[in-house]
């Protein structure tokens, strides 16, 4: 407690000439002033859920996408070897997402989707 005080002490003692040392009122003391909020107002974020799960893997086609982020293709190609070993009659593609991992990659999802896929998509750190 006595630490706390102290810095408290300390605090004020550096504050205090800051503070006696304020700007000069304005002649003009009914003139008004806008302020910004720096933080905006940001847009609403749709919630969406979860894709359903599939029952089975029969007659899928796993694809193992990257978004291109810091070693995730490396972790991915890693999986696709898993699966392989572990499911020989199961389809699998490596794919890197166009542009950044923010951004969408329509095409890919159309491809997924005609192809009956399901998509393992990971971030790597």
């Amino acid at each position: 407690m006595k630490r706390l005080l102290m810095g408290a002490s300390l605090l004020m003692g550096l504050l205090v000439p800051f503070v006696s040392e304020a700007a000069p009122v304005p002649a003009d003391a009914d003139q008004k002033i806008t302020v910004l909020n720096p933080r905006g107002r940001p847009a609403s974020i749709p919630l969406l859920a979860m894709a359903a799960r599939t029952g089975s893997l029969a007659g899928k086609k796993v694809y193992f996408v990257d978004v291109r982020f810091m070693g995730g293709d490396i972790f991915l190609k890693e999986m696709q070897k898993v699966f392989a070993e572990k499911y020989p009659d199961l389809k699998t593609e490596f794919r890197q997402k166009q542009g950044g991992y923010t951004e969408d990659d329509p095409k890919l999802w159309a491809e997924i989707k005609a192809n009956n896929g399901v998509m393992v998509m990971a971030i790597g750190h």
